[in-house]
């Protein structure tokens, strides 16, 4: 679909000036308006992880090092020039895929144009050799920064988060949920980026044949059963103020590879994450400098089978722990995940997962929302009473007096702020409480306790010191 230039005020590409970037994986752009006239323009890069500049581990994500990105934010139309470098902070990397993942923001001062017209842009070429299409990237935001008539304020567009690596089996039938969310409720579509009138994906354009797109789900499903090899995925990702509009506040791209590979297990032999505290399309209010911590359990899809890693695609600052054993089945593994948001992180943000086994299958993926509020809750106290401990058998499996737990949990999520998470008998143990007053046993890592007043595990002793 084609929007003529005279309904927007801001088109954003990205422009990677780099002559072998063999190794780049994707990545997503979307905006939103600041302070003094500025926007804010986040974006989300990939690379492939065995390559030095791009090699990623918990010490980095731990010290917050930014890394040096490839290539430059070019202003197209309206302005001139680079706007920064594409210089990231590490959020995430895949051992079993070889991907290195990471986020980082710029706000940048509009200049006066006559006609209120402006463009940025980014291309990058892939040395990947793919199925369908050819090796240079480009991605294309598009935004109207005009006062919205219904709210009286600026858009923010829609944003989105993908696993860099999806791996489909051959043979195997497969349906890919694009997570989207919108801060201003926006109706939001999904389309296939287009090479004309306006490039917005090089030579990776519809590079996925065979395969259909709901554009109002954002659904995509495929067919896993033409050639083996990778595939790119360029979609846009736009915001409408009525399912009735033609013409999108503004448009944003996602872009991903697929590989399709041959595998000895069955189609329904992949991974799967059992029901958690984030489910998929949960939304989590957190905060702002309050921790969040959950545990994600994954279970394998066969006795022979084992989860070998869960995979993640974090804002900056979420810590994962390593995997480990979950409960005595000998199929299912976790990890715990942990993050406090800074002040600078206000406001909405998607976090997702994927569980991978031995074989390389991996389970769809699971996306929450996590809404980081302005506002500070008080600390727990450091001495809680004993009857704000609820007590567990001696093997810490199972609660002693099941009917005062639903109570507890119930009393603690109704709190404000509300309180998931309650101190157990068992110093290697906490409870999880959901929204509807259920209580879950869950372990903390080997070597760490649970410490009620950082609601996190931490390493043993520390709490009390």
């Amino acid at each position: 679909m084609y929007i003529s230039s005279k309904y927007w005020f801001t088109c954003i590409i990205l422009y990677f000036h780099v002559v072998e970037s063999s190794h780049f994986r994707g990545g997503f752009i979307s905006w939103k308006p600041a302070e003094n006239n500025q926007i804010e323009i986040n974006y989300r890069v990939a690379f492939q992880r065995s390559t030095y500049n791009h090699m990623c581990d918990e010490n980095i994500i731990d010290n917050g090092t930014l890394i040096s990105g490839e290539g430059t934010l070019q202003c197209l139309k309206g302005c001139m020039g680079s706007i920064t470098t594409m210089s990231y902070y590490c959020t995430d990397f895949s051992d079993t895929e070889k991907w290195t993942t990471g986020t980082n923001s710029i706000k940048y001062n509009l200049p006066t144009s006559s006609d209120n017209l402006y463009q940025f842009g980014f291309t990058s070429c892939c040395w990947i050799t793919l199925v369908e299409g050819g090796s240079t990237w480009m991605m294309r935001t598009t935004a109207d920064l005009n006062k919205r008539k219904d709210t009286g304020k600026i858009n923010s567009s829609p944003i989105s988060a993908m696993q860099p690596i999806v791996r489909f089996n051959y043979g195997c039938d497969y349906t890919l949920k694009i997570p989207v969310s919108d801060d201003d409720g926006d109706v939001i579509r999904c389309r296939w980026s287009t090479k004309t009138p306006n490039d917005e994906c090089g030579g990776v354009c519809q590079a996925l044949n065979g395969s259909h797109l709901d554009e109002s789900s954002c659904v995509l499903s495929y067919n896993a059963t033409s050639s083996l090899g990778w595939y790119a995925v360029a979609l846009q990702i736009e915001d409408f103020q009525k399912s009735s509009d033609t013409v999108p506040l503004s448009s944003v791209p996602l872009q991903f590879l697929v590989v399709v590979a041959r595998s000895s297990e069955s189609c329904a032999s992949r991974p799967i994450l059992p029901p958690n505290i984030i489910t998929d399309g949960s939304i989590h209010h957190i905060p702002v400098n309050t921790i969040f911590n959950e545990s994600i359990v994954a279970r394998s899809g066969g006795e022979k089978l084992r989860v070998t890693a869960i995979d993640t695609v974090s804002p900056i600052g979420m810590i994962k722990s390593e995997l480990f054993p979950y409960e005595t089945s000998g199929r299912e593994w976790f990890v715990t995940v942990t993050w406090k948001p800074t002040k600078n992180q206000i406001g909405t943000h998607l976090f997702c997962f994927t569980a991978v086994d031995n074989m390389g299958q991996s389970s769809d993926q699971t996306c929450a929302t996590l809404v980081v509020d302005d506002h500070v809750v008080s600390q727990v106290t450091e001495n809680p009473e004993s009857d704000a401990v609820i007590v567990l058998n001696p093997s810490c499996s199972a609660f002693k007096t099941p009917e005062k737990v639903r109570n507890k949990c119930i009393e603690a999520v109704a709190a404000v702020p509300p309180l998931f998470y309650l101190e157990s008998s068992c110093p290697s143990h906490f409870i999880q409480c959901n929204e509807l007053g259920v209580g879950y046993i869950m372990p903390c890592a080997p070597g760490t306790e649970w410490c009620q007043q950082k609601l996190t595990c931490d390493r043993v002793g520390s709490c009390k010191s």
